[in-house]
Order: structure tokens, then C-alpha cells, then sequence
């Protein structure tokens, strides 16, 4: 319980917002961080976690989540999607507001956490709208919105707003309010209508479900003019990195962005075992993008990865659903794939996990330095283990990287000083 004593003893602590890279003790009272040492001793009757050859970083952060609720229970729940966070090592989520209805008011944002209340087992807070009912057409009430400090960002979720004097006006308010604006830079089904009926609209020429960097260079433009800080939603193209890259140098705004672990391992070439290509939105790129993004994670370009956790189930994917289930194997497979061959370190994949959503999304996280929440992660960087959906915590089994062999696992998680996992298994 948080009320009693903590004490992880001989653990590798990697803990880049702290500058600490090596052995250490960490003593946890009242939830909270009290000491981390190599010196510290564990006193009478305090929990010991020996976590000798293991790894103690602090929890992850997942700034793009989707829980399904209310009105998609179905799919996933606050109860499912939080303890599946828990057994990927995520402390901390935002999620994203396409529920139904939409997350786009005071009032459903006391829904949602009331239910995250009684249910979560990790630290859940919220994007909310910029449009009302997600329809493009008008502004939410961000004044108001911004007053409540659950939530953490504005979004349409998978719906670029449309029309520019909209997403300019919404930068505008979010800078007063200083609040993030995280557009979803896609094409969706509502964008294509609009700008097929709408003659007067912006309409960008090309194939559809293409325009990722042309919407980010118009919010970009829109951000700069507001001096407002803008998260791009999973970016997938080369191109869109090179334009994120030159904002980046103006140094007008504040911009940052994500990436998905689908995008930085997966491409075009990937099939289903049915031959099928798995779909997502933003789509699969080329094997030239997705070099692309690892090279833009390791520059600084890209700030953190993000799962995008989309749950569906089976009939949904069948009629043509888009998206896939991260919470659960997205460490695994960024260790296995990037930290064990060398492309990224340890300390670079916390950065980029944890620190960097805590900084951009101004969370009490990210950090294991003293008085700081005990939200923390102890991972077997050696352990080996099989991707196996049908035994998620989560609703949902779409995921792709289904039946991949992983070495590296959270072995346990610890929210507010508070053991959710231990020994891989949930024990809330």
C-alpha cells in the first residue's frame, strides 16, 4: 500500500531526467520516492523487492491511448485497458476523447474519470476534444476545458479539423490556456466528405489517406501564428519528419511529436497470416519511411513513442476497423528489435517513454529523483517471452506483432508506491 515502506534493493537504475546509470537502492514512503542510494538500507517491516539484475526505470508514459469508455466497452474498458498499461510497465496514460459521446465537455470528463476513479489501476488523465462531437464544425469550450488539469491536450483523435479557421482559432485559445493542441495529421473519412462537398474548404490535391504532411505544415503555420506548443500524433512519413525538422530550426514555436512502435518496426511489406496487410491510420509506409523515423528518434526530432492503443474486436475488423492494441508489448518489442541490436540504449528508449511525455504533457513523472511519485517500471532485460494476445489483459486481440519471440519484459509495476505487478502477473 502506499502508506507503508517500499525498498527496491540492487537494481539498475537508468533514470535520465535524474542523470543516474547505475546501481542503486530506492527507499519508497507514502508513495513517493524518500531516498535512492547505493548506501540506503531497507528499516524494520519495510516490503523488499530485490531486483538484482534488473533494470529500475521509471513507470512509462503513453500519450496516445485509446479506452474505449464510455460507449465502447466492448472494445476495452478503463479496468482492461489500464491493467493491460500495468503489464507493459505504463504508470501513466492520456487518453484519447473518441469515446461515445466524445470527450468534448466538463461533464464528460467527470464521467470518464469517475469511472477512471473506481476502476483504473494506473494514473489516467485525458485529451478533449477541439471540436464539439468531433464534427469539425465548432470550437469546444477550451476556456473551460483548460480550467480542469485532468486534462492534457486538445484532439480531434482521428479526425484532422478540417477547416484552417477552426484549428487556427483552437491554437489560439490553447495558447492563452497553455494547453497542448495534438492534431491526428490523417486523412479520415469525415476530411475526404469535407473536401468533396466543399468547394470552398482547403482540399489538398493526391491520393487520399496521403496528406500527413501537408496538415502538418498548415498546423505548424497555425501554431507559430498563435506562439501555442503543438504534439503531432503519430507521424509515419519521411517527409513529415523533414518538415517537423525545419520548425524545429525556426525556433517559432514549440513543436513535438510521436512516433508508434507499428511505424518504427513495421512497413508496407508486413502481411497478416492471411496474406492481408494489417491496416492502420496512418497506413503502413515504406521501408525508406520507416528508416526514416528511427533515424528522426535518435536525432531528437521525434520527442517519444506512443502506442496508439486501439482496441477492436473481431466483428470490427472485420468490417474494416483500423488500428492495434500497444500497451501490453510495446517495450518488448522496442527492446528486442532496437535496444539489443544497438540502434537505441536503454537510457534513450526511457527518454523518449518516459521522460520526454512527462515534460511535453506536464506530468508529474518521469523521473525517480527524490519526492517524486513512486510510478516505476523493474525490467529483465534477458528475459525471453512469446507475444501471445489471447492472454492480454486487454478486450482486444489485434495485434501485430502477434507470435513474436521477445527478450526483455517488465516484470513488475509500481503505481504511487502501490505493487500492480509482480513476477509478470497482476496482483491488484
Amino acid at each position: 500500500m502506499a502508506g507503508s515502506e517500499l525498498f527496491i534493493k540492487g537494481g539498475h537504475v537508468v533514470d535520465p531526467a535524474a542523470g543516474i546509470d547505475g546501481c542503486r537502492n530506492i527507499l519508497i514512503k507514502d508513495g513517493k520516492i524518500s531516498a535512492i542510494s547505493s548506501d540506503i538500507k531497507a528499516s524494520a517491516g519495510a516490503r523488499v523487492i530485490d531486483a538484482t539484475n534488473k533494470y529500475v526505470i521509471p513507470g512509462l508514459i503513453d500519450c496516445h491511448v485509446h479506452l474505449r469508455e464510455p460507449g465502447y466497452e466492448y472494445k476495452e474498458t478503463v479496468e482492461t485497458g489500464s491493467k493491460a498499461a500495468a503489464k507493459g510497465g505504463f504508470t501513466t496514460l492520456i487518453c484519447e476523447p473518441n469515446t461515445k459521446p466524445p470527450i468534448d465537455s466538463l461533464e464528460m470528463v467527470n464521467l470518464l474519470m469517475d469511472s477512471v476513479r473506481r476502476k483504473g489501476v494506473v494514473n489516467i488523465y485525458t485529451k478533449a476534444c477541439i471540436t464539439k462531437g468531433l464534427l469539425g464544425e465548432e470550437l469546444t469550450d477550451i476556456n473551460k476545458l483548460a480550467t480542469d488539469k485532468r486534462v492534457r491536450a486538445l484532439s480531434d483523435d482521428g479526425h484532422p479539423v478540417f477547416y484552417e479557421s477552426l484549428m487556427k482559432g483552437a491554437c489560439e485559445l490553447a495558447a492563452k490556456n497553455r494547453m497542448v493542441v495534438s492534431p491526428h495529421c490523417e486523412d479520415s473519412h469525415l476530411s475526404l466528405e469535407k473536401a468533396a462537398t466543399n468547394n470552398k474548404a482547403a482540399n489538398f490535391p493526391g491520393e487520399a489517406y496521403c496528406h500527413e504532411t501537408d496538415f502538418i505544415i498548415r498546423e505548424i503555420k497555425c501554431a507559430e501564428q498563435a506562439k501555442g506548443w503543438l504534439h503531432i500524433s503519430h507521424v509515419s512519413l519521411k517527409s513529415s519528419v523533414d518538415v517537423i525538422q525545419k520548425a524545429r530550426e525556426r525556433n517559432v514555436a514549440r513543436v513535438t511529436c510521436e512516433v508508434t512502435p507499428h511505424h518504427l518496426l513495421l512497413d508496407e511489406t508486413c502481411k497478416n497470416p492471411d496474406g492481408t496487410t494489417p491496416k492502420t491510420n496512418p497506413p503502413l509506409r515504406s521501408i525508406k519511411d520507416r528508416d526514416a523515423l528511427l533515424k528522426g528518434l535518435k536525432k531528437g526530432t521525434i520527442d517519444a513513442i506512443a502506442t496508439d492503443h486501439a482496441p477492436h474486436s473481431a466483428d470490427d475488423i472485420q468490417k474494416g476497423a483500423t488500428g492495434f492494441i500497444g500497451l501490453e508489448n510495446a517495450l518488448g518489442v522496442i527492446l528486442t528489435k532496437l535496444v539489443h541490436p544497438g540502434a537505441l540504449s536503454l537510457r534513450e528508449v526511457v527518454q523518449i517513454m518516459s521522460t520526454n511525455p512527462a515534460r511535453i504533457f506536464n506530468i508529474n513523472g518521469g523521473s525517480l529523483a527524490v519526492g517524486m511519485p513512486a510510478d516505476i517500471a523493474i525490467v529483465d532485460l534477458n528475459k525471453q517471452w512469446t507475444v501471445d494476445a489471447d492472454k492480454f489483459e486487454s478486450k482486444s486481440r489485434n495485434c501485430p506483432f502477434n507470435g513474436w519471440k521477445l527478450t526483455g519484459q517488465v516484470i513488475a509495476t509500481i503505481v504511487g508506491g502501490r505493487i500492480i505487478v509482480d513476477n509478470c502477473q497482476m496482483v491488484c
